[in-house]
């Protein structure tokens, strides 16, 4: 049997290519030829070509945000299945076993709930698809910090060693400095990480013609002059804005207007109706509200005692770990991410460390106690340690599906402890890069902070794993042994 298909997960980055390389990796051993193509953050790839889509017999998408139109219209007459990107590595045996059971032909009548009004895949509706359509807007305004993070970070470097910011002088007419012009480069990466935000999430949910209204009305939220306002609408802002955008725009495509009027809505119609509604929905609305409740939240952020900000960062810290890539980790994320926008830097050290524990402290569990792991479990355990430390948590899924209970209570524990710790020590992030290397970026600071509060967390992890496994492994034996009594 030959199969193909599509991974893409809304942050682009673990999920997808784990997905992919599990999907080829079971069908391989069915005997099955299997190519997936992933849509991670850094662009399309492993790309299927028309002759191999042609001689499938089955497609299967697994996705956690909206694919556009093009991209799956290429199956249309092919036996697919659509699913959430996270049930392939739940229940990967499950999905193959029952793939012609489930499998069904697009384009056909039965194949009509699971495609959106513009063709693309939509993964539902409610709150699953608003969270899906947030995270898309958070993948696309990650690059923008990181970039960001790093141009500021070189240029603070530089005026340490000699080469210091000073602007262009126009009395003088001297040039601005190197280390100038990448601040500045710097400075508008972080401005417009809110505004691609906004529009993102509007993208994800009307398409393309809702991109240009959302970021351009975001831009605008963002600007306290524009909106006569002591701060800008922030995250907040960018979140409503593009909501209301996407949603906006997916009404306007829905009305039926004649043929000959049709090829000019996507590009110049929808955009400019959207623009001109959803700015002043934006200035007498969404910009007073939003700038209002982010002053309020900097003020009380910035003003709570530290043994609160400790109480707070446990529950950032244990949220961070919970699911490892799931919704709760993503809602941490998503709040830790809009701080940054505001100039709060101690709640995104919390993910950051916390991030890197669970996977981190299962590959060492392996190497500590060899015995409590399966030799698949071991075999991928250098894997684990090397992408939990520099990239994402997900690699610690298969370790807590293989013993749910011990292994995210000890991630749990552990996380809460260490987001305490973070916030005791006053650790600030600015933004992710290779996230163990943070420090060495000058993206994560003091760095001896940091390293402290990753040690002591993943010491605690391993010996919560160790313990609970042990306590869970002899239960489980004593059970088998009374069973068989």
């Amino acid at each position: 049997m030959k199969i193909v298909g599509i991974t893409a997960c809304p942050a682009g980055v673990a999920h997808t290519y784990m997905a992919a390389e599990l999907l080829q990796e079971k069908s391989k051993e069915r005997g099955w030829d299997c190519k997936i193509e992933t849509h991670g953050a850094a662009g399309p790839d492993n790309l299927l070509k028309p002759e191999e889509i042609k001689q499938a017999d089955y497609v299967i998408i697994a996705t956690g945000k909206n694919l556009e139109p093009e991209v799956v219209n290429r199956f249309d007459g092919k036996k697919v299945l659509t699913i959430p990107i996270s049930n392939v590595l739940k229940e990967v045996d499950a999905i193959l076993d029952d793939l012609p059971k489930n499998a069904k032909v697009q384009g056909s009548s039965e194949d009509k709930d699971e495609a959106s009004d513009d063709g693309g895949i939509n993964l539902g509706a409610g709150t699953s698809g608003v969270v899906q359509h947030l995270m898309s807007g958070v993948s696309a305004s990650i690059p923008f910090v990181i970039a960001g993070g790093i141009m500021m970070a070189i240029a603070v470097v530089m005026d340490k060693c000699g080469m210091p910011i000073t602007p262009y002088n126009q009395d003088t007419g001297e040039w601005a400095s190197i280390s100038w012009i990448f601040n500045e480069l710097g400075s508008l990466g972080f401005k417009f990480m809110i505004p691609i935000m906004g529009a993102a999430i509007a993208r994800s949910i009307g398409g393309k013609p809702a991109f240009a209204a959302a970021f351009i009305c975001s831009y605008v939220a963002n600007e306290p002059t524009l909106i006569n306002a002591e701060t800008g609408a922030g995250f907040l802002g960018a979140v409503a804005i593009g909501l209301a955008t996407g949603y906006f725009v997916m009404l306007l495509n829905k009305i039926k207007l004649p043929k000959q009027v049709q090829p000019v809505m996507p590009f110049f119609v929808v955009p400019v109706v959207a623009l001109l509604v959803m700015s002043l929905f934006t200035m007498f609305i969404v910009a007073p509200i939003a700038s209002f409740l982010m002053a309020a939240l900097y003020n009380f952020l910035t003003s709570i005692p530290t043994e609160y900000m400790m109480l707070i960062g446990a529950l950032l810290g244990a949220m961070t770990v919970a699911d490892m890539g799931g919704p709760i980790n993503k809602a941490a994320w998503f709040f830790e991410i809009g701080m940054v926008s505001s100039g709060i830097y101690t709640w995104y050290a919390v993910g950051g460390v916390c991030q890197m524990l669970p996977p981190m402290a299962a590959a060492i569990a392996c190497w500590v106690r060899p015995k409590l792991f399966t030799k698949q479990e071991r075999g991928a355990s250098v894997t684990t340690f090397i992408v939990g430390a520099t990239v994402a948590t997900e690699p610690a899924i298969p370790y807590a599906l293989a013993a749910p209970l011990p292994m995210i209570s000890a991630n749990v524990l552990s996380g809460a402890i260490t987001g305490a710790l973070v916030m005791f020590l006053g650790i600030e992030r600015t933004a992710p890069s290779i996230t163990i290397l943070d420090p060495l970026f000058g993206l994560a600071s003091p760095w001896y902070w940091w390293y402290v509060a990753t040690a002591v967390g993943i010491a605690l992890n391993v010996l919560f794993i160790v313990i609970f496994k042990t306590i869970w492994m002899k239960n489980k034996q004593k059970k088998a042994e009374n069973k068989n009594e």
